[in-house]
């Protein structure tokens, strides 16, 4: 399979992928900042609100692109036991990882306020999206948020996935969608031909465009 021209494209396929879902409520929970490109079009599909799950990956300052672990905005911790021994991880590093993920997830919330996920809980199955899961972590954190907050069921919905992620999903979650299993997966950015950093801005525009789109015809946004 080529790669994806970009995530809102994978997101139109994801989307066709949802097309046989039947939930009496559900609520998509991207998490940011990638996966709410991606999650608009499964939203719109599923005529869901779109929410963030505020989850963060872990990583040690000398190894930024592995993660060793995951945290939600309720403070809960989830650790990979193997790649923290194989690095030889200390406590020190840990705790400095987890005040790092604990701060961007204090700025992300500010910066995108929407409904939390938790308000739509419980009596309603959550669509997790992302743009494509390497190790699973953080969309296992997200699960098991989802989960204590009483969701019905848990829904994964990526694009692309490595197979060692799919697998771990498929037995964490409800239910496992992704057109794409790739077992070369090497790197998220490779499954699209354009990966550019999402920005604030665009996640911005991208959640009220969602907003927009859920208001009746006619309705006037309230000021403020």
């Amino acid at each position: 399979m080529k790669p994806f021209a970009h995530r809102a494209e994978a997101g139109a396929i994801l989307a066709l992928s949802l097309a046989g879902l039947r939930e009496t409520r559900c609520v998509v929970a991207a998490l940011p900042r990638g996966g709410v490109a991606v999650a608009l079009p499964v939203a719109r599909a599923l005529g869901a609100p779109l929410t963030l799950s505020f989850v963060r990956k872990l990583v040690l300052a000398r190894a930024p692109e592995l993660a060793v672990g995951a945290i939600d905005e309720d403070g809960e911790v989830m650790t990979d036991a193997s790649t923290l021994a194989g690095l030889g991880a200390s406590l020190d590093e840990l705790t400095e990882a987890r005040t790092r993920a604990e701060q961007e997830l204090a700025r992300q919330r500010d910066a995108f306020p929407v409904t939390p996920l938790a308000a739509h809980l419980p009596d309603a199955s959550v669509v997790l999206v992302d743009d494509g899961p390497a190790t699973g972590l953080t969309l296992r954190a997200a699960i098991a948020y989802a989960r204590r907050h009483g969701a019905r069921k848990v829904i994964v919905a990526v694009p692309c996935s490595s197979a060692v992620a799919a697998r771990r999903l498929q037995r964490e979650a409800d239910r496992f969608i992704c057109p794409w299993v790739n077992r070369d997966f090497l790197a998220v950015g490779r499954q699209y031909e354009d990966f550019r950093q999402v920005s604030d801005a665009h996640v911005q525009a991208l959640l009220e465009q969602a907003r927009a789109e859920a208001r009746p015809a006619g309705a006037r946004q309230e000021p403020g």
